[in-house]
């Protein structure tokens, strides 16, 4: 599910950590996703086929202010939780719409 909030829309099937990096008064706010795992044949018409992991970069955005890097933060991963939520309960409605509940 492809969910978008300030300014950044992520995927967060693909999500594997939320991060905060403060550098003083103003700092990043970092997504990092789990790699990418495709299945592919070795070579042409070999029948050998292999996993390969493909690593994701993270996507970090930048806030000048510390009070906004903590209250994205704080709204991301309670986004994070209630979609994970979700989905371990298999309760998902079809019009998610974590900042509503």
């Amino acid at each position: 599910m492809i969910y978008q909030h300030g300014g950044i829309a992520l995927n967060l099937f693909r999500l594997k950590a939320i991060k905060k990096q403060v550098t003083g008064r103003d700092g990043y706010l970092i997504f990092e996703f789990h790699n990418m795992v495709r299945v592919s044949e070795t070579s042409h018409n070999s029948n050998v086929w292999e996993e390969n992991s493909y690593e994701n970069a993270p996507v970090s955005q930048y806030y000048d202010n510390l009070a906004d890097l903590e209250l994205y933060y704080e709204e991301w991963v309670n986004t994070w939780s209630l979609w994970t939520e979700f989905v371990v309960n298999l309760e998902m409605p079809i019009d998610f719409e974590p900042n509503s509940l």
